[in-house]
């Protein structure tokens, strides 16, 4: 299992966000993985500071596993708070390029995806790297959660996705408050009254389970626990409580990891950096090897407009899924497939990627 080490990898589909997200499908994925860093500690910021030239004097490159033409690869974002091993994926992207350096796509499926987790029962999406993780003995593999995972994210997308990486966002806390706290611009100042206190999930004072954020609008630096917080809040005023929100949020904290990454010369400070890389190594994990990574590069370069970038977004906007009455679910709010079936689903993921056009029924994974 490699360890990825660069920090831009991850962007909300709209367009206001889509000049980069082809750095979160290639860069992050292929480009920038862990096996470009595990060559030396010197060698991983010396890639962070000029990734391209670094790749491009390393060894051959290695074919990419490709999918009809294209790189298929999943991005996961982790949630660990609520302590019990429980690992949610509350971040589940899948990106994708044709081998060409054409037609850069990118799926977003929301953690309240209902779906068949075989054999554990029906529940959410976010939920399926947790049970895959978790072994009958009790202990935990996490090749086994991204492969269960992966799997159930293909059979709703109805295509073979070969790479992944794995994000832990608590990871971030340590980075930050190493890196000396980051620069937010906060666009719209909002609260949330109940974000839930770690520790406090079974208080028997309800209350207590929960703390006030405030987050004023404008530019402010944030140390780890407060950029956490402002990435991680679900039930934020002013339009703040979406899923999507939520995203476009962490999306701030990761880029301003990166930007003040390279604003600092890290080559001056071994100790600073020594630290850095292993927290790093901790927080990102991808299955990208070395050579991969390098034909990925010559992908890239094939690329001439990011403002193509497509998006699919699982939400009831896209007509693919709906919100049922949440009294069927225990009160949860859950997203189902139109049809009870993932027919329409694949069928847009085909039109996404190939513009195809394909009856109820007829789309192939």
């Amino acid at each position: 299992m490699n360890r990825y080490l660069d920090l831009d990898y991850i962007r909300k589909p709209t367009r206001r966000f889509r000049r980069r997200t082809l750095l979160v499908v290639l860069l992050a994925v292929l480009l920038l993985a862990g096996g470009v860093f595990a060559l030396s500690r010197i060698g991983f910021f010396q890639s962070l500071l000029a990734p391209v030239s670094f790749i491009v004097n390393l060894g051959k490159p290695a074919s990419l596993q490709e999918v009809e033409g294209r790189v298929n690869a999943l991005i996961l974002g982790l949630d660990t708070r609520g302590g019990g091993g429980l690992m949610n994926t509350d971040t589940i992207l899948v990106g994708s390029i044709s081998m060409v350096g054409e037609d850069p796509a990118l799926i977003s499926i929301p953690r309240d995806f209902w779906t068949n987790l075989a054999p554990y029962g029906y529940a959410r999406i976010n939920v399926a790297y947790s049970y895959g993780r978790t072994q009958k003995d009790g202990t935990f593999d996490e090749e086994k959660g991204i492969a269960f995972a992966k799997s159930k994210v293909e059979e709703i997308l109805g295509i073979r996705i070969p790479y992944w990486v794995l994000v832990d966002f608590e990871g971030f806390k340590e980075i930050i408050d190493t890196l000396g706290g980051v620069e937010i611009c906060v666009e719209r100042a909002f609260d949330d009254y109940s974000y839930p206190v770690p520790g406090r999930e079974s208080d028997p004072v309800i209350s207590r389970r929960y703390e006030h954020l405030r987050f004023e609008a404008g530019c402010q630096v944030m140390d780890g626990e407060t950029a956490l917080k402002y990435a991680r809040s679900r039930s934020g005023t002013g339009g703040e409580g979406s899923d999507f929100a939520r995203m476009r949020r962490q999306q701030k904290v990761i880029f301003a990891v990166k930007d003040k990454v390279l604003s600092l010369n890290l080559l001056l400070d071994i100790g600073k950096l020594n630290k850095l890389y292993r927290q790093f190594s901790s927080a990102v994990q991808t299955n990208a090897g070395l050579g991969e990574i390098k034909r990925g590069l010559e992908i890239a370069n094939l690329l001439t407009d990011l403002d193509q970038i497509k998006s699919l977004v699982l939400d009831p906007e896209s007509g693919l899924v709906y919100h049922p009455d949440s009294s069927l679910f225990g009160g949860a709010y859950v997203l189902v497939p139109q049809g009870g079936n993932f027919d329409k689903i694949h069928a847009a993921v085909r039109k996404l990627f190939f513009g195809e056009e394909t009856t109820e029924g007829g789309s192939q994974p």
